[in-house]
């Protein structure tokens, strides 16, 4: 009998996951939000009311919010685990267990002549983010927050997106799939030469993915090297809204090499991003 997790989100935690959220789209968008809201924007107020207790944001001349140095700070390191996981935990989105492959081994075939979607998309696959997530001792929740965020899911540009962001049924969703993905408690399994333990299986399926991630920086393919924002910004010099974006470093593929061990978290991962 397996002991599966079981996930939830409290209201301070949700706060945090939508304040960097409305940070990084004040930022990185970039876009002001005056004092006196108006429109959707007012399902904002107790995110930004949030913020600024929390000096993430401060008040410009009584008339809009401004990110802190302290917000930019905290903007960088989620978007430094961010773009680790990116690079490091999306691999385990599509595995085939019964063939014991994983879709990024066809990841060039696809890029060339499309259909990627469709792809990760067969019944054979089984996305064990959640399950490597939770072997490592991270959490899940933040793990498919960011997944949503890659997926766009929280619909940025989309009427509405400011109540879903904190009262949306989208909560609902990220705590259903970390609660129904497949646990790596779930991975054994028997064979012709006995019981094969879930902690065997978790540990190959890392070290095999991290091989497979591995190859793929080494072709300089840059796979999942991508921003929360992909908007092109205008030459804004003259514009006094303009606001410096915050960037994440890029590394060669080699600093990922500690993560051959199927153990092994980067100091990113420790604490949250919200200083």
């Amino acid at each position: 009998m397996s002991n599966k997790p079981t996930y939830s989100i409290d209201e301070e935690k949700k706060m945090q996951f939508a304040g960097i959220f409305v940070l990084e789209y004040m930022i990185n968008k970039p876009s002001i939000f005056n004092l006196l809201l108006e429109g959707s924007d007012i399902d904002l107020e107790p995110i930004l009311e949030w913020l600024m207790v929390k000096e993430y944001v401060d008040i410009e001349n009584k008339e809009k919010y401004i990110p802190t140095e302290k917000g930019r700070e905290s903007l960088s390191l989620f978007l430094a685990r961010y773009t680790e996981f990116l690079n490091i935990f999306d691999i385990y989105c599509a595995v085939d267990l019964g063939n014991g492959e994983f879709a990024f081994d066809d990841y060039f075939d696809y890029q060339e002549n499309g259909g990627w979607k469709n792809f990760l998309d067969q019944e054979r696959f089984e996305d064990l983010r959640v399950a490597v997530a939770s072997f490592k001792k991270m959490d899940p929740v933040e793990i498919v927050f960011m997944s949503f965020i890659n997926e766009d899911r929280f619909g940025k540009d989309e009427s509405g997106w400011q109540f879903d962001l904190l009262l949306g049924t989208v909560w609902d969703e990220i705590l259903e799939i970390c609660n129904c993905a497949l646990a790596w408690q779930e991975l054994g399994y028997e064979d012709d030469e006995g019981q094969v333990d879930a902690k065997v299986v978790i540990e190959d399926i890392i070290k095999q993915g991290t091989e497979l991630m591995m190859e793929l920086h080494k072709q300089e393919t840059n796979f999942a090297a991508q921003e929360i924002t992909q908007s092109e910004l205008d030459d804004k010099e003259d514009d006094e809204t303009y606001v410096e974006r915050v960037v994440v470093e890029e590394y060669p593929y080699d600093y990922y090499d500690p993560y051959y061990d199927p153990y092994y978290v980067s100091p990113l991962w420790f604490g949250l991003w919200l200083i």
